[in-house]
């Protein structure tokens, strides 16, 4: 304020300012200028060219703020025709500065300073202060001031602005010492300046702010007593009530008036109680607010500049609105924003106290034009959030204004705890104010500042609220803590009663030490002897007593008695186990708390916290000790009638009622309560009469909530008869009146929407339950349960029932009930409606009397279901209840009896299902009958009984033969499964004994097999040492013919030549022998050639080959070059390649495949003329076999259309219909055989050969010749082979069954098989076996 104060006043010290006008009135000074215009004009019209004419005509206009006018005359006239003259100058300055052109008044300022400096005086300084001030040349006005001071110590605008300055640097200095010299020197300047000139209203406000910032000492001491509001000085007190005293260095109060008089003068009483020990000679000072106030008023009187009386009034304002007095501060505070629109403290101020006359749009209204002059006011931008949070208009908004204030200010507490009590204002955003308050918490111990216990309380609110028990009882014990030590309470001070027992109120009381020591009965545990001789009266103890023994165990009193040696025996009660030994003893006894008032409120918290987390017992005891103590505490009683009428004592309810009515028989919440006590009964015409009470009442804060309930209680009696409409209008109106009062109320907008509901509007029902949802939050349950009717209404039922269940989980999360009526009621009323809702949906799905009516069956049974969770919350018998049960099997029974109609399976055990629930259905309804005929009440029609029990029976012979039919159903069933289970095992074991078999045959054949390989083996081992004793003698003869010279060279001496060998007398077909003889010299071969075995059986194999294709004899050693040996593809690779394919490769056919094949097939049985063979399911799997082998040659693992099946149908097409596509035919094979007869030499020739022709040629000649001759013959012969080995069932077949097969000499098999591998027919392993290329 002071700074503030003294900136506007520099605004104003002014060249221009000469004068003041301290008695006369505004009419007063008009006419004095307007005199001295008059002298003006008549003195220019004496001398037109007096230049001190035109400077007087200059100030003149320049104090009627005509700064164009003054210009003419300063600077257009003076200066311009005289030069510079000192008058001018200065005048001209001052409309400079005022024009706020401060560059230009410094400039004129320091002209008149340097071409005047005598003459200038104190007051060109002065300007010149003002406008580098303005300049922000801090240190170049301070000089200029301080300039002027030594010119003219008694200038007031000098020592004012050094006074300014002075104070302005004082946040610089970190010195205390430093700083209070310094600060009593500029309040020394000031008072020098208002001593100098009385009637200075710049110095009268500065020492205003001073004043209301100094605490003035009062004459004398004072004594205090540690809880008490009663202050005794040593002399007769000058205060006065209102008065903010301090006693002391901390204790801050106010005097308040007492209506009894003291017990002297010196005494007066004291808003707040003395918080520390009892002392005397305290100190005492106050606040100079009455001089404050003459200051300001004189201020104010002493100026007629508007920003400078602004400061006046809001010093005014300051001191009411720290007395209290909010009227008279806001009326100060409202002229002195008149005075000076941007005067920002005066406007929060003003913003204050609209906010506690709940004003509050207007007082954002303030904080907003607050704001579009400093921008940066924390102050301001917290209020305004706090302000938008409360209107609920613009939330984001207003949270955007606290961010930006906790912003530029992150480390004031103040401002997280504003933000956390805006976010408090809605339920949505407990948890995200619960962790500003920590935060704030947090600051707030660094700082090592006291936490105030409203901010633990509130703290301990929200933990309650988001069920955070624990947590919530932490804050209340705190904010006790905090409280109690304020009021602070005599060490000596005694105990008092005990009030609270339990172990959860252990903050209310505490186990006292006292002088008894007592030792455990060796006889009996729970016994205790006293050790010392003292009465049972002197004890300090009795019956009933909480005690702890040394060690911690807790037991209470049962009795006490004296025996007959004088001893004292204490017998307790307790589960703790106390050990032998000496122990003190320690008796709880109760603390101050409860008796403290500001803690009441905490208490009252602490236990309904308790009754949140279901600790009804404690709850219970610390609001009875709340009432006990503090008997017109109405809150406490409330509480307890409620946990009365939860509990189900409805009189005990009662009772608490009667007795909060006798403490406050006016009180809105206490007639609310009763009001709903009958509403709960159903009571409508109490509860109507006290509602009434209520609003005759007018109090603004149940006035709503009574229109409701005014409301309610006619929407819930529009069954009496004949007032149907009526009521329906009654309660459509009340709701009105409230959405008329705060059109953001959901509990009257919701009752709105069941009244139009009610009257059939179902789309503008539901889009007002929809806002109400949106609006709230959520947070009314009644319109989730409300739209669920709607939706019903609207056969929508997936939709009902999850409006439904969302209700159920709403209201048991919260705890919150639908109506008055119990939560277990509210509950099983809610279960009718869900059940409801199963039984219409399962009647719709019905409609369609066809197989689309199967879920309706599981629907009545979540119906049925349903209804007996309701009969179990219910705590009494409902009969209507019970029917629907009873309607609801009935209804279940006949849908499962419909089944058959509608073409859905059903069991035997729905069937029987059904006839027990008709079973359990119709003694029910038998007994309503009699019931009702009994006269007693049974809310249901008697046709309806009886036409249920019709029903009823005649369903009941239905489904017992229903049942018969199910059942011989399920039995000719059960037969049919046993006798396919009987066949799947018969033909399980059946196909387990042919797989065993199998596996015996295969086993049995793989051993003959070996068996012959073994053979082989053996034979090929004799042949070959054989061959080698034939080849060694060969040599031998050789040699020996060498020796004699017989040969010619190049010759042979006989016809036999070197072929003739014992070699050719050997039977090699023993080879391929598959019979079982058994070799004798197979014991005889050596190890050695054993082990060759696998290596000679390949070279014999060869040379087997090469013999069958030569059989002149001529061995590999005679020729001169081995006719393959150049060939690319080795026969051995070739072996390998194709047994790699053979077994590794499981190609699969593709669905392509599948497709061209079952065509081709189809395409072959068309052709019935053409064939030559018959096509039969065979020729499919030959295809399908030829496919295969050709994707195996490719090491492909799938067979594809294309090569796959194409070349496949290639080579049986060939061997159909002889058609030559691709594979080379006999006719191809025969003419390339001549081609090559052609080429090589002919073999008919009859001559002698030449000398170079050997034997192989020869041989070669031969061969041709019986190929002419037999030629058809051995076609023949090779179709044959391959028709015996397509129909094989074996893979292979022995070279010597084809040959006994065929009847054919063994050597034209041989040949007929080579020319077969040679056109890739078939294959030929080294065990004489023959293998079908498929």
């Amino acid at each position: 304020g002071g700074g503030g104060g003294g900136g506007d006043a520099f605004d104003n010290i002014e060249a221009g300012e000469t004068s003041k006008t301290t008695e006369a009135n505004e009419k007063e000074v008009e006419e004095l200028r307007a005199l001295a215009d008059a002298r003006f004009v008549k003195a220019d019209n004496i001398n037109q060219v007096n230049p001190m004419t035109w400077i007087g005509r200059g100030m003149l206009n320049l104090a009627n703020n005509k700064y164009d006018q003054a210009r003419f005359y300063f600077e257009n006239l003076t200066l311009g025709q005289y030069g510079e003259i000192l008058p001018a100058l200065i005048g001209m300055a001052a409309v400079k500065y005022l024009e706020k052109d401060f560059k230009g008044a410094q400039d004129l300022y320091g002209r008149a300073m340097t071409k005047f400096p005598v003459q200038s005086g104190a007051a060109a300084r002065v300007g010149f202060g003002m406008a580098s001030y303005r300049l922000g040349q801090t240190d170049r006005a301070k000089a200029a001031f301080r300039r002027a001071h030594e010119i003219d110590s008694e200038n007031v605008d000098a020592l004012v602005g050094i006074a300014v300055l002075e104070m302005a640097s004082l946040d610089e200095v970190l010195d205390a010492r430093e700083y209070r010299a310094k600060a009593e020197n500029v309040i020394k300047m000031i008072s020098m300046a208002n001593l100098v000139d009385h009637t200075n209203a710049m110095v009268q406000n500065h020492l205003a702010n001073h004043y209301f910032w100094k605490w003035t000492p009062v004459p004398g001491m004072a004594k205090a007593e540690r809880g008490s509001d009663v202050v005794q000085g040593s002399m007769a007190s000058s205060l006065e009530p209102g008065d903010i005293i301090r006693i002391g260095r901390e204790f801050e109060t106010l005097v308040v008036s007492d209506d009894n008089d003291m017990a002297d003068d010196n005494s007066f009483k004291i808003k707040d109680n003395w918080k520390f020990d009892s002392t005397s000679g305290q100190k005492i000072w106050k606040k100079d607010y009455d001089r404050v106030v003459s200051l300001a008023k004189g201020a104010y009187n002493s100026t007629n500049i508007p920003e400078v009386q602004a400061e006046s009034l809001y010093m005014l304002a300051r001191v009411y609105h720290a007395r209290g007095d909010m009227e008279q501060a806001n009326k100060f505070y409202e002229k002195a924003c008149k005075h000076a629109p941007e005067l920002s403290p005066a406007r929060f101020g003003l913003a204050q106290t609209l906010i506690w006359d709940e004003a509050y749009d207007e007082a954002a209204a303030h904080l907003r034009l607050l704001l579009g002059t400093c921008s940066n006011a924390t102050d301001a931008l917290a209020a305004l959030g706090l302000l938008e949070v409360r209107g609920g208009k613009d939330r984001r908004e207003a949270f955007v204004y606290l961010k930006k204030a906790i912003d530029l200010d992150p480390f004031n507490a103040d401002l997280v705890l504003i933000e956390a009590l805006a976010l408090q204002q809605h339920e949505s955003d407990y948890s995200q104010a619960l962790d500003r308050y920590r935060k704030a918490l947090r600051l707030l111990e660094a700082q090592s500042k006291p936490v105030p216990a409203d901010v633990l309380t509130n703290m301990g609110v929200l933990c309650h609220e988001t069920k955070q028990y624990d947590e919530a009882l932490e804050m209340y014990g705190k904010a006790l803590n905090v409280v109690d030590a304020d009021a602070g309470t005599d060490a000596t001070e005694e105990q008092k009663e005990v009030l609270v027992r339990h172990k959860d109120n252990s903050l209310f009381w505490d186990y006292s030490k006292t002088n008894i020591t007592v030792k455990v009965s060796d006889d009996d545990n729970r016994k205790l002897i006293v050790s010392s001789d003292a009465d049972i009266d002197s004890l300090g103890v009795k019956v009933g007593d909480d005690i702890s023994l040394e060690g911690g165990a807790e037991a209470s009193i049962t009795e006490i008695s004296k025996e007959g040696g004088g001893s004292i025996h204490i017998l307790i009660d307790g589960d703790s186990e106390l050990s032998s030994g000496e122990k003190s003893l320690s008796v709880k006894q109760g603390n101050r708390k409860l008796h403290n008032l500001s803690s009441i409120s905490i208490a009252f918290n602490l236990a309904r916290a308790h009754e949140s987390a279901g600790r009804v017992v404690p709850a219970v005891e610390l609001h009875k000790a709340i009432v006990k103590l503090h008997p017109s505490y109405v809150n406490s009683y409330l509480r307890l009638a409620c946990i009365a009428r939860d509990c189900g004592s409805l009189k005990e309810c009662a009772e608490w009622l009667k007795s909060a009515v006798a403490v406050a028989p006016g009180n809105p919440e206490v007639l609310t309560l009763v009001g709903n006590l009958h509403l709960s009964l159903c009571d409508w015409a109490p509860a109507q009469k006290v509602f009434d009470q209520l609003l005759a009442q007018k109090n603004q804060q149940v006035e709503a909530y009574s229109m409701l309930s005014m409301g309610n209680i006619y929407f819930n009696n529009l069954n009496t008869v004949g007032k149907y409409s009526k009521h329906l209008q009654y309660a459509a109106d009340f709701y009105r009146r409230i959405l008329q009062k705060d059109n953001a109320n959901a509990y009257a907008a919701n009752g709105l929407g069941t009244v139009l509901a009610e009257k059939g509007k179902l789309l503008e029902a539901k889009e007002v339950f929809n806002r109400v949802r949106e609006v709230s939050g959520d947070t009314i349950a009644d319109a989730l349960l409300n739209l669920g009717h709607i939706y019903l209404a609207q056969k929508k039922h997936p939709e009902a029932l999850q409006m439904y269940l969302s209700y159920m989980a709403r209201t048991q999360s919260s705890g919150a009930q639908i109506t008055s009526k119990s939560q277990e009621d509210d509950e099983a009323e809610v279960l009718q409606y869900i059940a409801f809702a199963h039984f219409d949906w399962a009647r719709q799905t019905e409609l369609f009397n066809d197989v689309k009516a199967a879920p309706a069956d599981e629907r009545y049974k979540k119906c049925i279901e349903y209804l007996e969770m309701a009969m179990k919350k219910s705590k009494r018998e409902n009969i209507l209840l019970r029917f629907n049960w009873c309607m609801a099997k009935l209804q279940a029974a006949n849908c499962v009896l419909q089944k058959v109609n509608r073409n859905i399976r059903r069991t035997a055990q729905e069937v029987k299902d059904a006839l027990t629930g008709l079973e359990e259905s119709l003694p029910i309804i038998q007994t309503m009958i009699q019931w009702k005929q009994e006269k007693r009440k049974v809310p249901i029609q008697s046709s309806m009984l009886t036409d249920f029990v019709s029903q009823c029976k005649h369903n009941i012979d239905s489904a017992k033969g229903h049942l018969n039919e199910e059942l011989r159903k399920e039995q000719d069933a059960q037969a049919l499964r046993d006798i396919q289970r009987m066949d799947a095992e018969a033909s399980k074991k059946s196909n387990e004994m042919k797989a065993s078999l199998d596996k015996e045959k295969e086993a049995q054949e793989e051993e003959e097999r070996e068996k012959r390989a073994q053979d082989k083996m053996a034979r090929v081992a004799n042949l070959t040492e054989g061959w080698k004793t034939a080849e060694i003698a060969a040599k031998k003869e050789k040699s020996a013919k060498k020796k004699k010279g017989d040969a010619p060279p190049g010759g042979v001496d006989d016809e036999g030549g070197i072929f003739d060998t014992d070699v050719a007398a050997a039977d090699t077909s023993a080879l391929f022998d598959d019979s079982d003889d058994d070799d004798d010299d197979d014991d005889e071969t050596s190890e050695e050639e054993g082990d060759d075995d696998e290596k000679k059986a390949h070279a014999i194999w060869q040379r087997s080959r090469y013999d069958s294709a030569n059989p002149s004899g001529v061995t590999a050693g005679q020729e001169d070059d081995d006719p393959h040996s150049d060939d690319v593809l080795q026969h051995e690779f070739l072996r390998k390649y194709l047994h790699f394919a053979k077994t590794r490769m499981k190609p699969v056919l593709t669905e392509e495949a599948r497709e061209c094949i079952a065509g081709r097939y189809a395409e072959m049985r068309s052709r019935q003329d053409e064939r030559t063979l018959p096509v039969t399911a065979r020729s499919l799997e030959t295809i399908i076999r030829l496919a295969s082998a050709h994707a195996k040659a490719r090491l492909s693992m799938v067979v594809e259309a294309e090569p796959d099946v194409a070349a496949a149908m290639d080579i049986l097409s060939f061997a159909l219909y002889h058609e030559n596509n691709q594979v080379i035919g006999e006719n191809d094979v025969v003419a390339a055989g001549q081609k090559r007869q052609r080429e090589e030499p002919d073999l008919t020739d009859t001559s002698e050969p030449d000398d170079d022709e050997n034997d192989i040629t020869k041989r070669q000649r031969e061969e041709s010749a019986s190929q002419e001759q037999g030629g058809n013959t051995l076609a023949d012969l090779k179709q044959t082979i391959y028709q015996e080995l397509s129909r094989s069932l074996e893979d292979s077949i022995a070279i010597d069954d084809i040959a006994t097969t065929v009847d054919v000499d063994r050597d034209l098999v041989l040949k007929a098989i080579q020319q077969l591998e040679a056109e890739n027919r078939i294959m030929q392993s080294d065990d004489g076996e023959v293998y079908l290329i498929d």
